[in-house]
């Protein structure tokens, strides 16, 4: 299963007048996507239903969405974000989303945990800062980019 682009505002449309199943269905949907794509293990979507075990779920969900996702580190940061503002969730998560189905480099640089501002190192093929004038791996020497 490849990350479909979804239209932001037919979700929140759905998710209304569904009283809010609409959501529940993208939020497994989208799940499903990251855990085929990116090889993360957030859990059933059963959870969601079970009060208490469902902050487990939006924890897990978020640790897979920044962490792979955004390729960020704050996932303490964005699980606050979500749960206080849950309603701009789907907005966050399916913008990201429809970035990385309308761009499969900038998908394919996900799956392999590198940022925008990494480069692979020539020798041993391990993901490294852009600044770095050599491998923290293999030491290999070579000249930065900046």
């Amino acid at each position: 299963m490849s990350i479909k682009n979804r239209n932001i505002a037919l979700v929140y449309i759905y998710g209304i007048l569904t009283l809010g199943i609409y959501f529940i269905y993208w939020e497994i949907s989208t799940k499903n996507e990251i855990n085929d794509e990116f090889k993360t293990d957030i859990p059933t979507g059963w959870l969601l239903i079970i009060p208490i075990a469902n902050i487990y779920w939006l924890y897990r969900y978020t640790e897979a969405f920044v962490t792979k996702v955004k390729g960020e580190d704050d996932t303490a940061l964005w699980f606050i974000i979500f749960w206080l503002a849950f309603i701009i969730m789907p907005w966050i998560v399916q913008s990201e989303l429809n970035k990385l189905a309308d761009d499969p480099d900038l998908l394919q640089t996900r799956k392999q945990g590198r940022r925008k501002n990494d480069r692979i190192c020539p020798n041993c093929g391990r993901v490294i800062p852009l600044e770095s004038n050599f491998c923290p791996y293999c030491n290999k020497k070579f000249e930065s980019y900046l």
